[in-house]
């Protein structure tokens, strides 16, 4: 049972037991506290630019054996609450909150095929409009029309997740290793063909994360694919979350309502 946090850089965060860090970009990122590195073995460390978190999770794939296995990020984490408003209010009693237990997580495993981050928006209309107004919507296109070509039987889940207004984001997740490695096998087939379709060359360095972006987005695909059983958890950033931006939250929600 294992708890892979990504990481660009030296970090600080008390890690709880079963979270071990991963150094992304190893290639050239300096690892100071000798943190597992993206760039041993089979790798693709190279493309982390664009890939993201997903040469972490290339390498997960690749290199380890756990029953089961997740991914979070150094700043950014599962908590215990099932919703955000859940987690805010904890916050406001407690002052802060931490990451899941790994045993917690593990357990949950027993009901359900995957955990991850509460659905939200990523602005107005439909995922794919969402996508469209902050990043190029050809990228996109060039992606359905991969899955079209490489694995049909997944198109009709694509198109349902672009109809839909939220959406699960970040990458993050905890599932079984039988789960990780079928996910694995067909996000980065259609990925490195769609890396091989597309040019980013021009794009500025935020949207040359291209790979990544589009990750977000496909492991919601890969879930209504696989009628997943899903677990969600509301995330939190740990440079953000405290009793001042908890109370923001609820005040924005009461505005919202009005």
């Amino acid at each position: 049972m294992t708890t892979y946090v990504i990481t660009h850089k030296q970090f600080n965060y008390p890690l709880p037991t079963g979270y071990r860090p991963i150094l992304v970009g190893a290639v050239k990122n300096a690892n100071p506290d000798h943190y597992l590195a993206d760039n041993e073995g089979d790798n693709i460390s190279i493309k982390n630019p664009s890939f993201c978190e997903l040469t972490g999770l290339y390498w997960m794939w690749k290199h380890t054996t756990d029953a089961t296995v997740g991914l979070a990020h150094y700043r950014r984490y599962f908590s215990k609450y099932p919703s955000r408003g859940k987690m805010y209010l904890a916050t406001l009693l407690k002052g802060q909150v931490r990451p899941v237990a790994e045993a917690e997580l593990a357990a949950l495993l027993n009901t359900y095929d995957w955990i991850v981050a509460e659905p939200e928006a990523g602005g107005p209309g439909t995922v794919k409009e969402q996508f469209a107004a902050n990043h190029n919507l050809v990228d996109l296109d060039v992606t359905r029309q991969v899955i079209q070509e490489l694995s049909p039987e997944v198109l009709p889940a694509f198109d349902e997740i672009m109809g839909r207004h939220v959406t699960s984001f970040y990458n993050m997740f905890y599932t079984s290793r039988e789960e990780l490695v079928a996910y694995c096998e067909w996000l980065f087939k259609v990925l490195f063909e769609v890396e091989r379709r597309t040019d980013i060359s021009s794009y500025s360095a935020y949207q040359q994360r291209l790979y990544g972006f589009l990750a977000e987005r496909l492991l919601n695909v890969w879930l209504v694919y696989r009628h997943a059983k899903v677990k969600y958890l509301a995330e939190y950033q740990t440079d953000q979350l405290n009793r001042h931006y908890a109370l923001d939250r609820f005040k924005r929600k009461l505005r919202s309502a009005d």
